[in-house]
């Protein structure tokens, strides 16, 4: 194993605004002064694979990215792909793809906060084990002992590294994500659990916020 220093970073109210907001030229600015000096990006993210390679502006910048919030990794310069769900789980998640209200995803589902209630009887009635995730009022729908962290440690043993992490995040679907690192940030706006957690909270939010928190890390790990 190869021992480096080690960025996991959230997308959607980390890097970004959310939504369709790119990341800003400054963002990816410091992403880049952090893989010059030899640091491994991981993008961890409840956003799919298939969205991620329509997002330009990701292109070139991580080493993994970890996505629908831990059940697949994708290696974007070797191809290597793995999901961490089996085919039976995803088979009956399947049958929740037809409810109008979801966001399909490659091996999941999404959805707002308001439909828990009609998600969690349909799960009963197909039989489902399953975790309810919520990432600023959007819920993924998860495997039991599946999360961020894991997909992260799964990540490091496809590309061979491992050593110092650094995560930032700013939501309850971050929470093991933080709690692996060796350094724990949150953007300003973070849910009030995970800044109880964080060794250093950003007084801006977003792509801003996380750019401060990159000059944290260089000052601290020069």
């Amino acid at each position: 194993m190869k021992w480096s220093k080690i960025l996991v970073a959230d997308l959607d109210g980390t890097l970004t605004r959310g939504g369709e907001d790119l990341l800003k030229p400054e963002v990816k600015k410091a992403l880049i002064s952090l893989k010059d000096r030899g640091w491994t990006l991981i993008l961890a993210t409840g956003r799919d694979r298939g969205y991620l390679m329509r997002r330009a502006d990701l292109k070139g910048l991580f080493d993994a990215w970890v996505a629908e919030a831990g059940v697949s990794i994708y290696l974007p310069k070797t191809g290597d792909y793995r999901c961490l769900v089996s085919d039976a789980w995803k088979l009956k998640v399947k049958r929740l793809k037809v409810l109008p209200f979801v966001e399909e995803k490659e091996n999941t589902i999404a959805f707002k906060s308001e439909y828990v209630d009609t998600v969690k009887a349909e799960l009963i009635r197909i039989n489902l084990e399953a975790v309810l995730r919520d990432n600023r009022g959007t819920i993924i729908l998860l495997p039991p002992g599946i999360d961020k962290a894991v997909g992260v440690r799964e990540a490091l043993k496809l590309l061979g590294v491992e050593g110092f992490i650094a995560a930032v995040g700013d939501s309850e679907v971050d929470l093991e994500l933080l709690e692996i690192a060796d350094f724990r940030a949150v953007v300003a706006d973070a849910d009030p659990l995970l800044k109880k957690m964080a060794d250093y909270v950003a007084s801006r939010e977003d792509g801003d916020g996380f750019i401060e928190v990159v000059e944290s890390l260089l000052s601290r790990t020069a």
